[in-house]
């Protein structure tokens, strides 16, 4: 019985061993397919400017590395969906919900003070979002996909770790300036808070290879991923970890795929209103002091708590993308009395969700809500369980989205381009989507039927004449 792979949602076309079609044979044009596939993915891991020496944020939308580079994989991704990515996916993609959230994206440009800034920072955005899903559909299988994944987990594995040996200075914290940090591993990335995260990934990619069969490779990758979010210091990252393989693995066991959707989404909630809620209501600030006494998230609180006021009245508008902790409101603000952060020149919230809010007003927090969590966990609910290897891709794509949706709620990457855990993030998104699911795999069976017995019948009728 065939099944459909990662981005073929309907019966796969011929077989490799058929006759060549074109200049090259099928199985080299899937061959030349998975290659593309673990260049963009690896393009988009391993970033335009690794090794940087300052941590700059999700800012920085006139950087021309990063519009060349991401530009160029956005166009290159618009010729993959035209001229190889099959209509039925093509329309996949066309989703209602992603079509929805660009546009709104694109119209908070119009409400920030440097408009054509933000619009530049949401066009680059999206064509990183494009160039993620052009790897994921030039992947002709799964098989394809843990090709590619591989690749681009040693690729930022090896670099990191070249880093550690050979360039210290460029892939290890020194700067004064960070002095609790001094000595952290951050391999290629900016900062350690952005290296323990895609460690971490990479970690649950190992499992995966693992659980589908590439012992090996699995193993190193896991173990070297897991060996560098430790050296990162990172202690969210630390202790989501183990958390969220544990919360997916064990509700697969006892629950199916039922269970561990109530899970998450019980846990992401609570997650939220002990973040972000007990800045909004007293109640619940209450009830995190009461649970743990002198809890502030290493002064996230206060940030947050400004945030808030200085948006005022822009909280239902927003204040455009990427753009309010550079305006005057921010910059030029009295610091708080007794706050432990200072805001001014400050590139983030510390809060993805809060930054989204800002960015966007509350309307386009909720956007980006059903766009990165609600849908998402649906769409694990339906995935086929009857297709194994599509079953372990969607553990797989679980463990990052929770793990990333949790990570949020104390750092911002959301829809920043340049940073890889938000590339991560939308892989595990756009993934989920992407899978087979089980009325998909009804309907290709059943069209399979039909067209068996329709050869049938041809072939009586030829036979009769």
């Amino acid at each position: 019985m065939r099944h459909a792979s990662l981005s073929h949602l309907g019966p796969p076309g011929p077989s490799v061993s058929g006759p060549p079609t074109g200049a090259l044979g099928i199985g080299e044009a899937r061959a030349l397919k998975a290659a593309i596939s673990a260049l963009i993915l690896t393009m988009l891991l391993v970033t335009f400017e690794p090794y940087q020496a300052v941590f700059t944020g999700p800012a920085g939308s006139g950087n021309l590395v990063n519009q060349l580079g991401y530009g160029g994989l956005g166009l290159a991704s618009i010729l993959i969906h035209a001229c190889v990515t099959p209509r039925a996916v093509v329309a996949r993609l066309l989703r209602p919900s992603w079509m929805v959230m660009a546009l709104v994206l694109l119209l908070s440009s119009t409400q920030s003070i440097w408009p054509d800034s933000s619009f530049r920072a949401v066009v680059f955005s999206l064509a990183a979002m494009l160039a993620m899903t052009g790897a994921l559909c030039l992947a002709p299988d799964e098989r394809a996909f843990r090709f590619a994944l591989a690749t681009a987990a040693l690729a930022v594995l090896g670099l990191s770790y070249a880093g550690v040996v050979l360039m210290p200075a460029a892939a290890i914290h020194n700067e004064a300036l960070e002095a609790a940090n001094i000595g952290l591993w951050r391999g290629i990335y900016s900062h350690k808070n952005v290296a323990g995260p895609v460690m971490a990934v990479l970690c649950f990619a190992g499992l995966y290879l693992v659980r589908s069969g590439q012992w090996v490779t699995g193993i190193v990758i896991a173990v070297l991923a897991a060996f560098f979010v430790l050296k990162t210091g990172s202690k969210t990252t630390l202790g989501l970890m183990p958390l969220v393989a544990l919360l997916v693995s064990a509700g697969r066991v006892f629950g199916g795929r039922r269970l561990p959707t109530v899970v998450l989404a019980l846990a992401l909630s609570c997650a939220g209103l002990m973040t972000l809620g007990t800045v909004l209501s007293p109640l619940l600030y209450d009830l995190l002091q009461w649970a743990m006494p002198g809890t502030t998230f290493t002064g996230r609180l206060d940030l947050w708590r400004f945030a808030i006021h200085a948006l005022g009245p822009r909280a239902w508008t927003g204040a455009g993308f990427e753009a309010f902790w550079t305006t005057p409101a921010v910059m030029q603000a009295e610091l708080p009395f007794g706050s432990s952060w200072d805001p001014r020149g400050i590139v983030n919230a510390h809060n993805g969700y809060l930054d989204l809010a800002i960015a966007l007003g509350w309307p386009g927090l909720a956007i980006g809500v059903l766009v990165l969590a609600v849908l998402p966990l649906r769409d694990f609910a339906r995935v086929d369980a009857r297709t194994p290897e599509a079953t372990r891709a969607a553990d797989f794509f679980l463990m990052v989205l929770t793990f990333t949706l949790l990570n949020a709620f104390l750092e911002s990457f959301l829809f920043a381009r340049g940073n890889p855990v938000w590339m991560v993030m939308w892989l595990a998104v756009a993934g989920l989507h992407l899978l087979p699911k089980a009325s998909m795999h009804a309907q290709a069976v059943a069209g399979e039927l039909s067209e068996t017995r329709t050869g049938s019948l041809r072939d009586n009728g030829t036979h009769e004449c």
